[in-house]
């Protein structure tokens, strides 16, 4: 049987670098980038205030696994530490007390979100969508518009300087893509999954003492089943920070840097932004230009 120790506070709130968390009757709601989760009170196991650079509010969620360590759904900063604490001491006091029977529950499982989260790990089809088509559709259009001219005149160097250019194109197009896709994927994982401690289980050595071995990590999600994470590096022993998707714990990303994501995605656009603009400049001569020279 589940009992409250007390009534919430149904405006008390909490805006900060995270989103915005309202506390409701049964639940809480969280506010980033036009999705609502809605957190109901019975997934909460706690709500902790940590103190960095800025005070951070942790929404820790229930598990049904004894062994697992506390999952955290989100943190919200705020530069204001009174509210951060207030709406901490607001949403653990609205917590229901539960008897022995009820102590363990899946709290990732009963979490909602108003908008389905749009990312590279959603099940693919055996066929390619409506875009991909299209997209590969105008793409081979372009190659053929583009080469015919050249091979009907027999002009050999300019039909080469099109494949290749051609090829550079979607190279270039792919990588952008592919760090865009990157890019999201960290982005929405670490925002909107399910973050929690891995434990480096193992480590793997490179073939030599200059190349980065494998680091597995394992942990366990709020389910009480293991999984593992690896990613490449050296050894370090620690644990390690990462967030995963709660439909699919298998699917996990971290540690969370920022700064090096950021880092590496103004290398790839000082690099990639200059080759998108060549290559643009010569579809843009070989079309005006040099096909009619």
């Amino acid at each position: 049987m589940t009992v409250r120790d007390a009534k919430p506070a149904h405006k008390t709130m909490l805006r900060g670098r995270g989103g915005t968390a309202h506390l409701q009757r049964d639940s809480v709601a969280l506010d980033r980038a036009g999705i609502r989760l809605v957190i109901p009170l019975e997934a909460i196991q706690s709500v902790h205030v940590t103190r960095g650079k800025r005070p951070t509010a942790e929404i820790r969620l229930n598990s049904t696994a004894t062994k697992a360590r506390p999952t955290m759904l989100c943190t919200i900063s705020s530069r204001d530490t009174e509210k951060t604490k207030a709406f901490a001491r607001a949403v653990n006091a609205a917590l229901p007390q539960r008897d022995k029977a009820e102590r363990h529950v899946d709290g990732a499982a009963l979490v909602k979100a108003e908008k389905r989260f749009i990312g590279p790990w959603t099940p693919r089809a055996l066929l390619p969508s409506k875009e991909a088509s299209w997209a590969s559709s105008v793409l081979a259009c372009l190659f053929v518009l583009g080469l015919l001219p050249p091979v009907q005149a027999g002009d050999g160097r300019l039909t080469q300087l099109w494949i290749g250019g051609f090829v550079g194109t979607l190279m270039g197009c792919y990588v952008a893509h592919g760090t865009w896709r990157a890019t999201v994927t960290w982005w929405l994982l670490h925002r909107y999954g399910v973050t929690t401690e891995a434990r480096c289980a193992s480590y793997y050595p490179g073939s030599d003492v200059n190349t980065p071995g494998t680091m597995v990590f394992s942990f366990t999600d709020t389910s009480g089943t293991d999984h593992t994470f690896e990613r490449t590096g050296w050894t370090t022993g620690l644990d390690k920070r990462i967030a995963y998707d709660p439909a699919r714990p298998d699917f996990a990303r971290g540690p969370a840097h920022p700064w090096a994501r950021i880092l590496l995605l103004l290398l790839r656009l000082l690099l990639g932004v200059p080759v998108m603009l060549a290559m643009a400049a010569f579809l843009v001569w070989y079309f005006t230009t040099a096909m009619h020279a």
